[in-house]
C-alpha cells in the first residue's frame, strides 16, 4: 500500500505501512494529520515545528490505539480533558516530504 498516497482512511489500512498526505496541525494529543475525512497523530514528528501548518505526505504503519486519557470526574462533579475510544497513529514513520 505504500505506493499509492492516501488522503483519507479504510478499514483494511490498519497495520500496514501507508502514504498519507494531509494538512500538519496542532491536535490535543500533539501533531496530527488533516486528512480529508480523518486525523490521524504523528507523535514522532512531536518536535518538529518546520512541518507544522505544511501538507505533507508521511508513510508509516497506521495503527488505532488508545493515546489520548479517558475524561475524568473529580468529587465535585469537574470534567477533566481527555477522549472517549482509541485515535489513529501513525507510526514507525520512515518518510515525509513537505509538498
Amino acid at each position: 500500500m505504500t505506493g499509492k498516497v492516501f488522503d483519507s482512511i479504510s478499514k483494511d489500512m490498519m497495520g500496514r505501512r501507508v502514504t498519507l498526505h494531509g494538512l500538519v496541525v496542532n491536535c490535543k494529543a500533539g501533531p496530527c494529520l488533516k486528512l480529508k475525512n480523518d486525523i490521524v497523530y504523528i507523535p514522532e514528528l512531536e518536535n518538529n515545528e518546520e512541518i507544522m501548518g505544511k501538507t505533507i505526505s508521511a508513510t508509516g504503519t497506521l495503527l488505532e490505539k488508545k493515546i489520548i486519557p479517558d475524561p475524568q470526574i473529580d468529587e465535585s462533579g469537574a470534567i477533566s480533558t481527555g477522549a472517549y475510544g482509541s485515535q489513529l497513529v501513525l507510526e514507525n514513520i520512515s518518510e515525509v516530504k513537505i509538498l
